[in-house]
């Protein structure tokens, strides 16, 4: 028999970071960060770190792990968290930026964004405008602020001059319909207290639509691979390399490290390559996904090209920080889905439609125990991801007449994302200068608040 609830993915995917997130609230909370001045005189020895704060979503915080490792949902939220159903993309983990000089600093959040082509924020005039938790960004208070000139060496594709002004243009259109629009700039920004950012180009948006920030976050703080973000800057400065470890425990906090903060390997880790970026607006960090296992069971009906990264960029398989959970290549995803339900089936699994997700089953002792782990084959082929149950489904408190239902959190798309949930207690560490990704099992965030 098939039941139909009304539930969706939305909620979780609204809910979902608040979970993973690793620091009780936004505060004034560092370690111990490198805090000279960034510049020419940092060498491939120093390093820094960056923590990653929980931008709070509201009141309605009705996920949460319980003892049972899963990560419980309540069907109970109010429909406003039905609205958010996409603002957990676009925030959740982010860092606090001072902007300006010592003296005279402008304090926003920015979420940190591993596909983000460009750092932006709101910045006074902006209309549309999305409410946030800090004022707007006034290039005027600030002494230190520089708009771009539309004939900077620094105005290249895909920035450009802008008509009847001085002054060099962006245009963003991220994911899920986020658009920004404004002028390309310069001022000097010190990121979570720390280290301080000279002369750091960013987008000043004066038109933002779409942006479900849940009235918290100014805009996108960008460590993907594109020339003006965190990462490629550090990477100027011989800091080549980057890591953090999710945890799943809310009481942990995380940081994004870099350079000799990086820890080091065990003696037992995995590594696969980095493929190099489709063209100059792609900003994510490409791997080559070619299989998929289920308890340690290859899927033969999953095949390598269902990954491939296509000629007009499409395609692909990338690891993405701001993703919540994963979506998979739409033909990959019906195997998988298909092989998890005749084995749960087999053990008297009852099958649950819920909107937004493609594999759902009432939730018994039973079925929770025969739940599978999913591996990720990737092209060398001792190199895998492997996803406990625990971070593959998710528990969906619907009432007390229904009960629980254990839904897979994984979703069919036109390209395979990684998204934060299947990252959690996984080290991940990029490196730049040998296009690698090294990963590991790690009990993350040992370090409490």
């Amino acid at each position: 028999m098939e039941m139909k609830l009304t539930t969706g993915v939305a909620i979780l995917t609204a809910l979902l970071m608040h979970c993973l997130s690793i620091s009780p609230g936004i505060a004034h909370q560092q370690r111990a960060l490198n805090t000279s001045t960034s510049g020419p005189d940092h060498n491939e020895g120093s390093g820094f770190s960056l923590q990653l704060v929980t931008i709070p979503e509201g009141p309605d915080h009705n996920a949460r792990r319980h003892s049972d490792g899963f990560l419980h949902l309540q069907r109970s939220l109010t429909t406003s968290a039905m609205d958010q159903k996409n603002s957990a993309l676009v925030h959740g983990r982010g860092v606090v930026v001072q902007i300006g000089t010592f003296r005279s600093y402008q304090e926003v959040i920015l979420v940190v964004s591993t596909t983000s082509s460009l750092t932006w924020l709101q910045c006074e005039p902006c209309s549309p405008k999305v409410p946030q938790r800090h004022p707007l960004f006034n290039p005027d208070r600030s002494p230190s602020y520089h708009a771009i000139k539309g004939n900077s060496p620094k105005c290249h594709p895909p920035f450009e001059p802008v008509p009847g002004t001085d002054k060099c243009g962006f245009h963003l259109l991220g994911q899920e319909g986020i658009w920004a629009s404004g002028y390309m700039s310069t001022d000097h920004f010190r990121i979570n207290y720390g280290a301080l950012e000279p002369d750091y180009t960013f987008g000043c948006s004066h038109i933002t639509r779409t942006f479900n920030n849940a009235g918290q976050s100014a805009g996108v703080l960008a460590v993907g691979r594109a020339p003006t973000s965190l990462v490629t800057r550090a990477a100027a400065r011989g800091l080549t390399n980057f890591s953090y470890c999710l945890s799943h425990e809310t009481s942990h906090r995380s940081f994004l490290q870099f350079g000799a903060d990086v820890p080091r390997m065990p003696v037992r880790y995995q590594t696969t390559r980095i493929l190099l970026p489709h063209d100059a607006h792609d900003s994510a960090y490409h791997v080559k996904l070619i299989g998929v296992s289920l308890n340690k069971r290859r899927l033969d009906g999953v095949l390598p090209e269902m990954f491939a990264r296509r000629k007009d960029g499409q395609g692909g398989c990338i690891v993405d920080l701001g993703t919540p959970m994963t979506t998979m290549a739409q033909e990959a995803y019906r195997v998988v889905e298909e092989a998890m339900w005749v084995d749960l089936k087999r053990h008297g699994a009852e099958r649950v439609e819920l909107a937004g997700y493609g594999l759902c089953v009432m939730e018994t002792e039973t079925i929770k125990k025969r739940l599978p782990s999913l591996s990720l084959h990737f092209a060398e082929e001792e190199a895998a991801l492997v996803v406990s149950p625990e971070q593959l489904f998710v528990v969906i408190d619907v009432d007390r007449k229904i009960g629980q239902v254990v839904c897979l959190a994984v979703t069919p798309g036109r390209r395979t994302i990684i998204g934060a949930l299947q990252q959690v207690d996984t080290r991940f560490v990029f490196d730049l200068k040998e296009d690698k990704l090294t990963f590991w099992p790690e009990s993350c965030g040992q370090e409490r608040v």
